[in-house]
């Protein structure tokens, strides 16, 4: 029973490990460098990838924005350990594929859920109105979705290695 309930802890972490290199100066420069139309939606307002977990503000940006990427990192960790946990209590003998489509939708929808702070944030220092509110809440749940299925593969990884094998009875 110890190792069910590490299984939230260990997909959480494994949740970490994105956000921890999506927090460095030196990996935001070589990937806007190679990959720049990967910054495409972040240009038109929404989130860019997943939030970045650094301990200082990056650039010129406000202490409000290192406030919201925070933030946007406990949801995403939040979510992680609710939907593992939930897909544990539920199938604790899941399959090898169950267990693995577990963990990566457990970190796609934390993504999408992380980009709401990190989307509202700027609507409210920019003072949109209500459909500037909705149309950043929905580019934050967009983007962070894709976002999510992208790296989700990380917290499926953690999730099957550590499922709980079952004995097969002949």
């Amino acid at each position: 029973m110890n190792l069910i309930r590490n299984i939230p802890a260990a997909a959480s972490a494994a949740a970490l490990l994105p956000c921890l290199l999506f927090g460095t100066t030196g990996f935001l420069t070589w990937l806007g460098a190679r990959g720049a139309w990967l910054l495409l939606p972040s240009a038109l307002g929404a989130p860019f990838a997943v939030p970045g977990l650094r301990f200082a503000p990056l650039g010129e940006q406000p202490w409000s924005a290192l406030a919201a990427e925070l933030a946007g990192v406990a949801v995403l960790v939040a979510v992680v350990w609710w939907a593992t946990a939930r897909s544990v209590a539920r199938r604790p003998d899941a399959s090898a594929v169950r267990a693995f489509l577990a963990g990566w939708g457990a970190f796609a929808l934390g993504a999408a859920a992380a980009g709401v702070p990190r989307a509202l944030l700027p609507a409210w220092e920019m003072g949109l109105g209500p459909v500037g509110w909705y149309a950043m809440l929905a580019g934050g749940l967009v983007t962070g979705l894709l976002w999510g299925s992208t790296l989700g593969w990380i917290c499926g990884f953690a999730r099957l290695a550590t499922r709980p094998r079952v004995a097969v009875a002949a």
